[in-house]
């Protein structure tokens, strides 16, 4: 009785706290495309609104991507087929069918509206990027760890999934960017890098686990507070720019129909950079703060800090002044085990130019940085 009794006050306690829950929007988009642009537009909008809660993924198919682009990857096609989306650019938001939507894809007018219903919905399990090695020879691996603090909807299989993206890819030669409404640059058209600094960013390069992701990591009825680990191994293509790849990792139901049961639950995501050389420890019983940039910011940036928590436990940013004043709690989740990123943007706590203390703090150590706002 004893034992269980201890058991049921250790799942309370587990299922009582609260982890962030991050939203992945696909944008199906083109460099051939006149409107993609304003599609681009609206996601970084959502971004700088909402950044510690928003993973944009940009996918470059359909007919406004040649099929010889180097942008265009079989598995960003499977996944626009799955999401028919009847134009571009369209999205689709945690896989979901948004409001009288037929298909999981919508018009960017919808974006903003169905990530906000995503944004709403309590987050049911906490994901990690875990035990990051880089191998050599452009080899990389590491784990996606999953906890559950809530039970999934019964009955529809769970798969998790491994994405890697790039930015910064310089918009030239054929990926110059077909820009006619309501784009940057007042609607000039093309754009390119060479003559306006235009880049594509969040650009999906891979998918480890192709469409849907890996099965048989997480059994069909997940115990609550249980960590599921998944090893992925992948090798990089030699004409990706190491420095601009980021990684992404998420849960999802894998159901047999499109429209509502293929939903991701939660995702994570890291820079390629936090993934340590062979041989390194990275180890630790301790709280880790692993990386913060761009350090200098500009305000209105916005800042990313990347950490690594050894146990599922609360983690909280604060940011304090020189004056030693907290100025801003940016972030408090209960993170499972492993890597994971914060973000947030300076201009919504209205901070002004002058140096402060980012302060990462949880039940297994504190760190301090400080950042310069220019």
């Amino acid at each position: 009785m004893k034992k269980l009794l201890l058991a049921s006050f250790a799942l309370a306690a587990f299922s009582a706290n609260a982890q962030t829950k991050k939203v992945i929007l696909h944008d199906y988009t083109g460099v051939n495309c006149q409107f993609c642009t304003d599609g681009t537009v609206v996601l970084e909008g959502i971004l700088a609104s909402n950044p510690t809660t928003f993973i944009p993924i940009q996918i470059h198919t359909g007919s406004y991507t040649p099929a010889s682009s180097p942008l265009k990857t079989a598995e960003g096609d499977a996944l626009d087929d799955a999401a028919a989306p009847g134009g571009y650019p369209s999205g689709s938001v945690d896989f979901v069918k948004y409001g009288s939507n037929t298909t999981v894809a919508m018009n960017r007018g919808s974006w903003n509206a169905a990530f906000g219903v995503q944004k709403a919905k309590p987050a049911i399990a906490s994901v990690s990027i875990d035990k990051r090695v880089d191998k050599g020879g452009d080899t990389y691996e590491a784990d996606i760890v999953v906890q559950f603090t809530a039970a999934p909807t019964a009955g529809i299989p769970l798969k998790v999934n491994f994405m890697i993206l790039e930015d910064s890819i310089k918009a030239d030669g054929a990926l110059q960017q077909i820009n006619y409404s309501g784009g940057p640059k007042g609607g000039k058209s093309p754009l390119t890098y060479a003559a306006d600094k235009y880049v594509h960013n969040n650009v999906l390069r891979k998918t480890l686990g192709t469409t849907w992701g890996y099965g048989g990591v997480i059994p069909a009825t997940p115990v609550v507070g249980t960590k599921y680990t998944k090893k992925v191994t992948f090798t990089l293509d030699p004409t990706w720019v190491k420095k601009n790849l980021r990684v992404v990792a998420y849960v999802a139901y894998d159901g047999a129909t499109v429209t509502t049961q293929k939903e991701i639950i939660n995702a994570e995501m890291l820079k390629l950079g936090t993934f340590f050389k062979t041989g390194i420890n990275e180890v630790s019983n301790t709280l880790n703060v692993l990386n913060v940039y761009p350090s200098p910011a500009r305000l209105g940036d916005v800042i990313n800090v990347e950490y690594n928590t050894p146990v599922t436990e609360t983690v909280t940013m604060n940011v304090y002044n020189m004056a030693g004043q907290k100025v801003a709690t940016p972030y408090s989740s209960y993170d499972v085990q492993g890597a994971h990123t914060m973000q947030f943007k300076t201009a919504l706590y209205n901070l002004t130019a002058g140096t402060y203390i980012l302060e990462v703090a949880s039940a297994s150590g504190k760190q301090t940085q400080k950042i310069v706002l220019q």
